[in-house]
């Protein structure tokens, strides 16, 4: 056996270009494979953990306009666990060097700072001052995209009317972790924006005082999603209701369930091409190696050696090659997980 042994090193440093050529491609397959789970898995509990510490609600609707007291009979529908009641508004922003048009998505605080569901994660500056009714919180991507600084000063068109908003602080949310503007299907971070701005402010600038034409709500262990989206239509259908809708179709959470979809193809697709490649060269080059080396095997078969032994040598010699590919890969895959995750 220490004779094979040697001979299987003599063999491998023989064919160095092959066996270097098939581990590289065996190393891609598996790399990609690591890569993607592994960001896959980490994205998946980034994600669970930031919907759960930011309650991201369970259930989404939009309408033209309802009471302030309407949320009493909302609360009381079976299931429901926590209301917000808020106002969303559409504007038109002026940012000084941007030629080009912006538009926003304004959505309203509670006074008090930070709203039940859908909370925000400070990145940069503070919340609201509630005695300041000019004040608002803009996207992290947004901001970045123009360079915007907290006490950074901006104007918005805001139901026809002009106003100056100072930045005092720059967030995320759970709600709008994909950020789309309407009617489009690729993000444009400079083209459009999320502002969050104190609910009275807002509310009087748009025409929304005492009433709110959003509302977002968290369900109680064991509640129907079903049953309670029929029940929240059937109340808000009078005040113009544009059909209520769970997590699941709400289009943050809906665009990036179809990016992790994506990125699962991708952990399966890819390392298989990559595989089947490097099978079919280790079959071409073990086998030319086996055709070329006819009269050692019946040597070795004269001096005792017997079919399993020199099998077993030749499947070695694979086995080398692809320990080789699966080390280089796990050691690759490692560390581009830990960089696509970063990005």
């Amino acid at each position: 056996m220490l004779a094979l042994n040697r001979k299987l090193l003599r063999d491998l440093w023989g064919m160095k270009g092959q066996a270097l050529a098939i581990a590289l491609v065996i190393s891609g397959g598996v790399a990609t494979f690591i890569m993607s789970l592994s960001t896959l898995e980490s994205l998946r509990l980034t994600q669970a953990a930031f919907y759960r510490d930011y309650r991201f609600a369970d259930v989404f609707a939009s309408l033209k306009r309802a009471p302030e007291n309407l949320a009493e009979r909302i609360r009381a529908v079976p299931g429901v666990q926590q209301v917000e009641t808020r106002v969303m508004a559409a504007a038109n922003l002026d940012i000084e060097g941007y030629p080009d048009p912006v538009t926003a998505l304004i959505v309203s605080l509670p006074q008090g700072g930070q709203p039940v569901l859908n909370r925000l994660y400070l990145r940069r500056g503070r919340m609201i001052d509630p005695a300041r009714n000019s004040e608002v919180i803009v996207s992290e991507s947004f901001a970045d995209a123009h360079g915007f600084q907290p006490g950074d000063r901006i104007y918005a068109t805001i139901n026809g009317r002009r106003r100056q908003l100072e930045i005092a602080g720059i967030a995320l949310s759970p709600e709008f972790i994909y950020q789309l503007a309407p009617g489009t299907v690729i993000p444009d971070f400079k083209s459009y924006g999320i502002l969050w701005m104190a609910r009275k402010p807002l509310g009087y600038a748009y025409d929304m005082d005492g009433a709110f034409n959003g509302v977002a709500l968290s369900l109680a262990a064991g509640a129907s999603l079903e049953d309670v989206v029929d029940r929240l239509d059937d109340l808000l259908e009078r005040y113009g209701g544009l059909g209520a809708h769970g997590r699941k179709d709400q289009l943050s959470h809906r665009y990036l369930s179809e990016e992790f979809r994506q990125l699962e193809q991708m952990a399966t697709l890819f390392p298989a091409i990559f595989l089947g490649v490097a099978a079919f060269l280790l079959n071409v080059a073990v086998s030319r190696v086996i055709a070329t080396q006819r009269e050692q095997v019946a040597i070795l078969k004269a001096f005792g050696y017997s079919n399993a032994a020199v099998a077993g040598h030749y499947l070695k010699l694979v086995m080398a090659i692809t320990l080789l590919g699966v080390a280089a890969g796990i050691g690759a895959g490692a560390w581009l997980g830990q960089a696509l995750s970063r990005l």
